[in-house]
């Protein structure tokens, strides 16, 4: 008997179909592991154990009426489930004119060193709480968000039980410095280059160090008001090429 080609535009008939019901098994990584009601049980215990931490801290970190944990908070609610978190690689970033670093890090299960979960996170000069940091600070400060939210992508359903905001205290901090970073941006005005080589000329030749400290100041003061980082660089070169040649 001829076969039907494969590529006939003729549908083939479809044997009938049965009114058996079939059923199909789920998939076994889709599968409870452990009764919800013990889960939210242990959950609700971890909850208020949190609360009970984060209400007798003396300061706590309070935006627009919400309550955000701190990455010391998030390391506790991470040890009530023996979850660890780890800074895996830090580098070095720059921006357009700002500079800092971005850091990726990685949520693990003590017990067997799986990870359950990663986030990446940046710490840069243009916000204006780190805008005159030293860069070892900006790398550290990338280390402790990414680590945050490295835990919060794994845990932040129990720190909704306990009434706090999920986002973690630093991410929220830079959320904000990065929302004035953008408006600082736009009022970007870059200081006049002949007002730069003289402000970088009386740096250069400040007679003493505290002559020296005076006059860097007065020129960053100026450079910050415009936003000129640009400006800010070439003051900072100035400041330690004299200072080299005073010491």
């Amino acid at each position: 008997m001829a076969t039907q080609p494969i590529h006939s535009d003729v549908v083939p008939k479809m044997p009938p179909q049965s009114a058996e019901i079939v059923h199909v098994e789920a998939h076994p990584q889709l599968s409870l592991e452990r009764a919800p009601e013990q889960v939210l049980a242990e959950a609700a215990k971890a909850a208020k154990a949190l609360r009970d931490l984060v209400e007798s801290k003396p300061k706590k970190v309070v935006i627009e009426g919400k309550t955000f944990l701190t990455f010391e908070d998030w390391l506790t609610v991470a040890r009530f489930y023996g979850v660890t978190v780890a800074a895996r690689g830090t580098d070095y970033v720059e921006r357009g004119r700002a500079r800092g670093y971005e850091c990726h890090a990685e949520a693990i299960l003590v017990s067997n060193g799986q990870v359950i979960g990663a986030a990446q996170a940046e710490c840069l000069d243009d916000e204006k709480k780190w805008r005159d940091k030293p860069l070892f600070q900006l790398r550290s400060m990338a280390q402790t968000r990414a680590q945050a939210k490295a835990l919060r992508s794994i845990l932040s359903w129990v720190v909704v039980l306990a009434g706090y905001s999920p986002t973690p205290a630093e991410e929220m901090i830079e959320q904000q410095n990065a929302g004035r970073a953008i408006a600082s941006r736009v009022e970007y005005t870059p200081m006049h280059p002949d007002r730069v080589r003289k402000l970088c000329f009386d740096i250069a030749n400040a007679g003493n160090m505290a002559d020296l400290k005076s006059r860097y100041l007065a020129a960053g003061d100026e450079a910050k008001k415009s936003n000129d980082r640009a400006a800010l660089d070439a003051f900072i070169q100035a400041k330690d090429a004299r200072k080299r040649e005073l010491q």
